[in-house]
């Protein structure tokens, strides 16, 4: 009885959340968009066997069709661990009620099954199992495959629950196994262990010896069973203390920042910040992301040829955290802007502090995307001129434009699909900072001297640098006109 009051307060829970009640253009928006994914994935499930018969004449369609699905696999965790919301603490209200913690346990990870998300999938699986499976095969070899692609997402669900939450605890532990997932992609990518052969076979197996099917059951429970142990040891009050009082132990060893004065605490400040909440956790997890944006366009030759895109990119790939933060620059603070506001800050060190936790994110990008010289040395020039560009020009049209955002950020929300905080102003910043480089730079290589084009760009940089202090100078001053509306605007919560 208890276990069914919970299940239909979670279900009244979800629907008297304020995101259905706000925003309704918004949710028509991404309506249309669940639409057309919806319309394309049915299409990409109904004809991919015609597809994959027209690439691969001689082969068998569904063998082709299982090379892919590791890579799936992959991307499908990858997907989760930045955008899977982990429902831990949603329990924690239900903790004191009659009732075993083991049932509560194991509702909280069957409630994770639910999700329509799991399910989306077989938008393509279905169709490609009824055209081609069942044809090539027969139909209970379908149903098997589909059962063993069931088992494979129910995986992924649990096993990156399952590391996320580590990563609180033992953030070494999910940083090894992202390391060896990416490696397996890295040598696959650079043809030295091939991914797709594998995923062949497996597969293949699976439909051919219909008893390994049995294996990704057992995969599945033993996620299951990982997740339930976990939950188990951390899921009373006082044990969730702990933990958090050993991150906050933790978190002192950023404190030797603190040695560089003010500037050193503000910075320190900061960090601690992002470490200690979801939405900034979840962009400091998509960081590498960003600096790994040119893997998807370098290799082909079109994009290569294409000046304007690869300026494009050099913004983004080093500038990617920078945009993305810098954009709410004062908006991850909105929860105490009213003390920064009250308080007797040196706003100066403080501009200036926000400008050094900016450029040194771009820095580091910028000496990560070094290697992508190995692709074309054409590209070391782009990106270097784009980084120039970035920390003389963008972070200080961010931070004047930060200026206007007055919207209170929550935090404690994931990042993933959370236009929480987010307004027109947002998107409109985005035109000096990833627009303008490209209009500067396209005339001068369309009258074939792109190096020219470079060079205005790490001059406007330059100049940006040089003009620093007056320009921060002027932000200061337009932060005393600006900061008591700002409070203002933070304080409305709803």
């Amino acid at each position: 009885m208890i276990l069914k009051w919970i299940i239909k307060n979670q279900w009244k829970q979800s629907l008297r959340s304020s995101i259905w009640q706000k925003n309704v253009a918004l949710n028509i928006i991404m309506g249309i968009g669940f639409l057309y994914f919806i319309v394309n994935f049915l299409l990409l499930g109904i004809f991919a066997k015609d597809v994959l018969r027209e690439i691969f004449p001689d082969e068998d369609p569904v063998i082709k069709f299982n090379g892919f699905l590791l890579y799936f696999m992959g991307m499908d965790m990858l997907l989760r661990f930045l955008m899977q919301a982990v429902p831990t603490l949603s329990i924690q209200p239900y903790l004191h009620l009659p009732t075993k913690r083991s049932s509560l346990m194991h509702y909280l990870l069957c409630k994770s099954l639910v999700n329509p998300i799991n399910y989306f999938y077989f938008l393509i699986f279905i169709p490609f199992a009824i055209n081609g499976v069942s044809y090539y095969y027969d139909f209970h070899t379908a149903i098997l495959w589909l059962f063993s692609i069931l088992m494979i997402v129910w995986f992924d669900n649990f096993i990156i629950t399952y590391f996320k939450r580590q990563l609180g605890i033992k953030p070494l532990f999910t940083l090894g196994f992202a390391i060896v997932f990416a490696s397996m992609f890295f040598l696959d990518y650079f043809k030295i262990f091939s991914l797709r052969n594998v995923s062949e076979q497996v597969f293949t197996i699976i439909i051919t010896k219909k008893i390994l099917v049995l294996i990704p059951v057992v995969m599945v429970a033993m996620a299951y069973y990982l997740n339930l142990i976990f939950l188990k040891k951390n899921a009373y009050i006082e044990e969730i203390g702990k933990k958090f009082a050993k991150k906050s132990v933790n978190a002192k060893d950023i404190s030797f920042i603190k040695q560089f004065g003010v500037i050193g605490e503000l910075l320190n400040l900061e960090i601690k910040l992002m470490l200690r909440n979801k939405r900034g956790k979840t962009l400091l997890y998509m960081t590498p992301l960003f600096v790994c944006y040119g893997f998807f366009f370098y290799p082909n030759k079109m994009y290569m040829e294409m000046g304007g895109m690869l300026v494009f990119i050099g913004i983004f790939i080093s500038g990617g955290f920078m945009l993305s933060y810098g954009n709410y620059l004062f908006s991850w603070e909105s929860g105490y802007f009213d003390l920064i506001v009250s308080n007797n800050v040196d706003y100066k060190k403080y501009f200036r502090e926000k400008f050094i936790l900016l450029a040194t994110a771009t820095a580091i990008a910028y000496i990560l995307t070094l290697f992508y010289a190995f692709y074309n040395i054409k590209l070391l020039y782009i990106n270097t001129a784009c980084f120039i560009y970035n920390i003389g020009f963008n972070i200080h049209v961010l931070m004047y434009f930060s200026l206007s955002n007055k919207k209170y950020i929550d935090l404690n929300r994931q990042a993933a699909f959370n236009y929480q905080g987010v307004s027109a102003k947002n998107f409109i910043v985005m035109l000096p900072a990833m627009v303008l480089p490209i209009l500067i730079y396209s005339p001068f290589s369309l009258f074939g001297s792109p190096i020219t084009g470079l060079i205005v760009l790490s001059c406007i940089g330059i100049l940006g640098l040089l003009l620093h202090n007056k320009i921060v100078n002027y932000i200061v001053k337009e932060f005393h006109n600006k900061k008591y509306e700002m409070a203002e605007g933070f304080r409305q919560r709803s």
